[in-house]
């Protein structure tokens, strides 16, 4: 059996990455999907064995030749990967599942389970699928789908301590993590200039949040879309946090969780379709992109990066128009 990517009809020289730590990654389901896989690609099996090493096998396959680079693992593993992969390089993504989350992979209509997630792969792959998407980049780090600045990513700090210390691997640590973080966090002053990359005049803030699609993230199997207009074939939509109040965050995150989400909110404007935006703290602020903590920084530039990767997946669904909901919180135009 062999299937098709693009017109060929030969059998596709292919890598599987495999985070053996992944959370549905277990030794009967990897030998499922790599029987699977093998069935219809030209196969090689690599494990990662240390952080950064799926970074480093995604950019040896850019020098040997490799035309399909499929991972199994979660967000984390993708990041590592299209972090290996140079910008618009031939290669094509497939997602195989294996994370906890996986958002990459949900948004973009894959299944999150491995062995239907590689069933659906060879569909795609046999039918000529895929979709060129952009990436975005926060402090010279790509990410898929999503990256914060402040608050948000204090949340996911948070979230990895927990993980490491008390082993919990459930929805109920994050909504611990958000108790804590904004429990303590300063909610007097914003801490936090954005500088659009068109020259319009600084905002200020105490998170900012940007997301190269839609939704950003998932709760159980509830998207939560907090920039709902956003896009990956398009530039970022970056949310700007202008306020902490316990009463309008609430009512923003019931709208965001909703099935019918406005595409901004009363003191969090959005701007929309951003090419570039440099982010500056008065003081150190975290930094997470995919869901990783990266560290404490006092400046991040944002970028997108259009056309970036071509991953194996169905067309996208059709723009929904939001235009009627964007007076909500001050959406602002494109930066290109």
């Amino acid at each position: 059996m062999s299937v098709a990517l693009g017109w060929s009809t030969r059998r596709v020289r292919s890598l599987l990455i495999v985070n053996p730590a992944g959370t549905r990654v277990r030794t009967g389901i990897r030998a499922e999907v790599v029987t699977a896989l093998a069935a219809g690609l030209d196969l090689t099996v690599a494990e990662t064995a240390h952080r950064g090493h799926a970074t480093e096998l995604a950019a040896a396959a850019g020098h040997d030749g490799t035309e399909l680079v499929v991972v199994m693992g979660g967000d984390g593993t993708i990041n590592e990967v299209v972090n290996g992969l140079e910008p618009g390089t031939p290669i094509k993504l497939g997602l195989v599942g294996g994370g906890k989350t996986n958002v990459f992979a949900r948004a973009l209509g894959l299944p999150g389970d491995p062995a239907e997630a590689a069933e659906r792969l060879l569909e795609l792959l046999a039918a000529g699928h895929s979709r060129t998407v952009s990436l975005g980049e926060a402090a010279g780090r790509r990410f898929t789908f999503g990256a914060g600045f402040g608050v948000d990513a204090a949340i996911v700090r948070e979230v990895e301590r927990w993980r490491h210390t008390h082993r919990l691997h459930d929805d109920s640590m994050y909504f611990m993590a958000a108790w804590r973080t904004l429990a303590t966090w300063q909610r007097t002053t914003p801490q936090i200039s954005i500088h659009p990359g068109d020259g319009r005049p600084p905002l200020r803030a105490f998170f900012v949040i940007a997301s190269n699609g839609d939704p950003y993230t998932y709760l159980g199997g509830r998207p939560i879309r907090v920039m709902p207009g956003a896009r990956f074939e398009a530039n970022l939509d970056v949310l700007v946090g202008q306020t902490l109040a316990a009463r309008t965050i609430t009512r923003a995150l019931a709208g965001m969780l909703s099935w019918q989400p406005q595409a901004a909110y009363p003191g969090l404007p959005v701007l929309s379709d951003q090419l570039r935006c440099l982010l500056e703290a008065e003081i150190p602020m975290p930094l997470q992109v995919d869901g990783e903590y990266l560290g404490d920084l006092t400046s991040v530039e944002l970028r997108s990066l259009p056309g970036a990767l071509t991953v194996v997946a169905p067309p996208p669904p059709p723009a929904l128009d939001h235009a009627g909901a964007r007076g909500a919180g001050g959406t602002a135009g494109p930066n290109r």
